[in-house]
């Protein structure tokens, strides 16, 4: 199967010859041109969900909207129609994780992560979480990695399914919550990130900027549980004549269920 997860970059006043209406058809180009089985998105606002529901008929999108505002974001889960979803869920890692809108105390903005079960179409079945973590305080992204890995541990016990966690992190590397992610330290699993199998990728900036960087922070991540192969890996650095989908490259990777 092939999965990406892809931060749209919201819709911002101030980005002016970069927003949303201006660069849309590159997002669904890269949508179409890449054909995956499953794709994570961050930053979707109502307007933009609207826009993509309107342009992607070959896929069914599930994920609730963080908070009951108008701008609020969405971290969507599209998955093609030949594969079938079979259950879906959106929560909040906050304390409250099933109340729309909370959020930890020192957090700007509500955090949420959208998971669903996925039966393939030769009929094995995924669990994938997408998730975009905080992006100003490493105690929030660590609040919120570990709430989530609470539901994985609990959704495992439930029926123990291959598991693909994707999104923006907003951590490198090299930072403790990726390490101890990867370790199994908020887990009773390890995961892998994709990128172990090219780790040339770790070097390279997973943000265009609008402008096409090689250099700049690598903060976007899809990781796997251990009875997932990894096939390959990649940053996808599609753009028109110098015009990016995103500030974000989308990460693509192929993997296959070990049998």
């Amino acid at each position: 199967m092939r999965v990406m997860s892809f931060n749209l970059r919201s819709d911002f006043i101030l980005d002016f010859k970069n927003r949303w209406d201006k660069r849309k058809h590159i997002v669904y180009e890269v949508i179409d041109k890449y054909d995956c089985d499953i794709i994570g998105v961050q930053e979707v606002t109502n307007k933009m969900f609207d826009d993509i529901i309107d342009n992607f008929k070959s896929y069914t999108i599930v994920g609730s909207a963080r908070s009951k505002k108008y701008f609020s974001e969405r971290n969507n889960l599209f998955v093609k129609n030949k594969n079938k979803i079979i259950k879906h869920n959106t929560f909040w890692l906050s304390k409250s994780p099933d109340k729309v809108g909370s959020q930890l105390w020192y957090s700007l903005y509500p955090r949420i992560c959208t998971t669903a079960v996925v039966e393939l179409e030769n009929g094995d079945k995924v669990r994938v979480y997408n998730t975009h973590l905080d992006c100003f305080l490493p105690q929030a992204r660590d609040f919120g990695l570990k709430k989530l890995s609470q539901f994985i541990d609990k959704n495992r016990k439930e029926e123990k399914l291959p598991v693909i966690v994707m999104g923006d992190f907003n951590a490198t590397p090299d930072s403790k919550i990726i390490k101890k992610f990867a370790a199994g330290e908020y887990n009773t699993d390890r995961f892998v990130a994709v990128q172990e199998v090219k780790r040339e990728l770790y070097k390279k900036s997973t943000m265009s900027k609008f402008k096409g960087k090689e250099n700049g922070l690598h903060i976007d991540y899809i990781f796997v549980s251990e009875d997932l192969e990894i096939v390959d890996v990649d940053i996808v650095k599609y753009n028109d004549n110098g015009s990016y989908p995103s500030d974000h490259y989308p990460l693509i990777a192929d993997i296959k269920i070990k049998k």
